[in-house]
């Protein structure tokens, strides 16, 4: 090995996240567009895991679940799969617009509950429901399946390990293209939170995860360019002050008409630096990895599916009775963070408190 280059072994981080004891959990999936059958389907397939049930008011989309997944029980009512006794968990993958009378029903069921992100668009609603899910006693969590993807994983350990010591600053810097490679979606070239909301609830998130803190208050700017599609304003910058001398920062476009897109995410902390993307590569300077930038190098080592990763972690919690990674009343934070920063650019620019 190099001298610029380390190993995950020689860090003392693990690429591989916990799976349940349990491989034949029956999860009913309430929803089945476009990210329940293009990810979360697909993953649980591959993890071995067993779609119980599908609920959709499409009949398309039950004729997929059936044809292209095999599944059997398929629902053109969500309150026919919670009643359906083959269905553990619900997998709640719809907008948010049906969260609160489908996490109530289940919850009322005694069925455990884990819902894609957005959790809500209002902490009373989030509220409500964590509320019912603990009275209930069941698990409730949310599908923040960027904590999964691997550079994301390995940074967070990275952290907790002391490895660059405590950090003062955590950034992310994102150029996509999607104003053009959506144009025309059917929801998100219409929302006017496509940066704020759509995307700051996985961005946003990620600060949160990697440092293990919470945002105090925010500062958002959004913008847009001559010929944009979407309805939403596709270019965010975003300063999150966490307190204690923590910085975050987010800059995002999704305006880029041109091949060079990408994502860079950095950590600072008083004895060194990580600089990474969300899939494939990191780099770290630091005191415990001696002078110079050391490529952390993969060769040998796969990584897990995120959608799998958020499941697991979900499914792990319910066998071992505790706390989700991701639980509903931890996400509250995530959601107060973005809400504060789509009221922060509505204001054109103000410190928002979260």
């Amino acid at each position: 090995m190099g001298d610029d280059r380390i190993t995950l072994r020689e860090l003392s981080v693990d690429p591989a996240y916990p799976l349940p004891k349990r491989s034949e959990w029956g999860i009913g999936m309430v929803g089945f567009g476009g990210i329940a059958r293009g990810a979360h389907a697909p993953a649980y397939r591959r993890a071995g895991w067993t779609i119980a049930a599908v609920a959709d008011p499409s009949e398309p989309a039950r004729k997929v679940a059936r044809e292209q997944f095999g599944v059997e029980r398929v629902y053109s009512d969500y309150r026919d799969l919670i009643a359906d006794p083959s269905v553990e968990i619900v997998d709640l993958l719809t907008q948010p617009s049906v969260r609160e009378e489908v996490v109530l029903a289940a919850a009322k069921a005694g069925k455990h509950v884990i819902t894609e992100k957005p959790l809500t668009q209002d902490p009373e609603e989030g509220e409500r429901m964590v509320d019912a899910a603990r009275k209930a006693g069941v698990t409730f969590a949310v599908h923040q399946n960027y904590r999964w993807m691997p550079m994301n994983w390995l940074a967070r350990q990275v952290v907790q390990k002391g490895i660059i010591g405590e950090p003062f600053f955590a950034g992310i810097q994102l150029f996509g293209s999607q104003d053009r490679d959506l144009k025309g979606h059917h929801f998100y070239s219409v929302c006017d939170n496509f940066l704020t909301v759509q995307w700051n609830n996985h961005l946003a998130d990620l600060l949160r995860y990697w440092t293990g803190r919470d945002a105090r208050r925010v500062f958002t700017r959004t913008g847009r360019s001559r010929g944009q599609n979407f309805v939403s304003d596709n270019l965010l910058t975003s300063l999150h002050d966490f307190g204690g001398g923590l910085t975050g920062t987010i800059l995002h476009s999704e305006l880029v008409r041109s091949d060079m897109t990408g994502v860079e995410c950095r950590i600072d902390g008083d004895k060194g630096s990580l600089v990474f993307d969300f899939f494939t590569r990191m780099r770290i300077s630091c005191d415990a990895t001696g002078k110079g930038v050391r490529e952390v190098d993969f060769s040998g080592v796969q990584f897990g599916d995120s959608f799998v990763g958020s499941m697991a972690d979900f499914l792990c919690a319910v066998e071992e009775k505790r706390e989700p990674m991701v639980s509903a009343r931890k996400n509250l934070a995530t959601v107060r963070t973005f809400l504060a920063e789509h009221e922060s650019a509505r204001r054109g620019g103000e410190w928002v408190e979260v």
